[in-house]
């Protein structure tokens, strides 16, 4: 089974259609996810989608079941991509969710994200994941010191994994090379 993740603005391009069209007549275990974070690189999703929700309401057009799900609700997005695992899994073919959430800074870090109206950012960051997740976990009787100590330990685990990367050699031009280029030819066919 493979998962492909991809944000809203690339809805638009023919490639989605195409992966899509194949994936749905070839019936692959391919599971597509559309980040619909409301902008493309610079431009809101529905100043040029004809649709409200790019992904989702496309997906009729390859028989594929319309799944839009809360993108900062974790809970939400595991179950929608249970449900698409299993699917996969038993021959069902390919499926595609539209997780909805929101982008806390521009396309990049060049991006000041200007073009943002005023309060939309405040009012997203509400509902962030990780502020939702915790209040979930108070509601389920996680006290704040446990979840102190899950915020620690994550913490200590990512800064020891970033140190063990800066002290790692590089990896060797063949390793950082392999099952990324395809030449189109004569060699991947045989």
């Amino acid at each position: 089974m493979t998962v492909c993740f991809f944000g809203d603005g690339t809805t638009n391009i023919g490639a989605f259609h195409e992966a899509l069209n194949f994936a749905a007549v070839w019936k692959l275990p391919v599971i597509f996810v559309c980040e619909n974070n409301l902008y493309m690189e610079y431009t809101p999703i529905g100043d040029v989608t004809a649709v409200e929700h790019p992904a989702a309401d496309r997906a009729s057009a390859y028989g594929l079941e319309r799944i839009i799900v809360d993108g900062n609700d974790a809970d939400a997005v595991y179950r929608a991509a249970i449900t698409a695992y299993d699917k996969a899994r038993a021959g069902g073919g390919p499926s595609l969710i539209e997780c909805m959430t929101y982008r806390h800074s521009g396309h990049s870090r060049a991006d000041p994200a200007k073009y943002r109206p005023d309060g939309e950012l405040e009012k997203w960051k509400e509902r962030d994941p990780i502020k939702l997740y915790r209040e979930r976990l108070k509601q389920f009787g996680i006290a704040d010191d446990v979840i102190a100590g899950i915020d620690a330990d994550v913490m200590r685990r990512v800064n020891e994994a970033t140190e063990a990367c800066k002290a790692a050699p590089p990896p060797s031009l063949d390793l950082l090379t392999t099952d990324v280029y395809a030449d189109g030819g004569f060699a991947w066919r045989n």
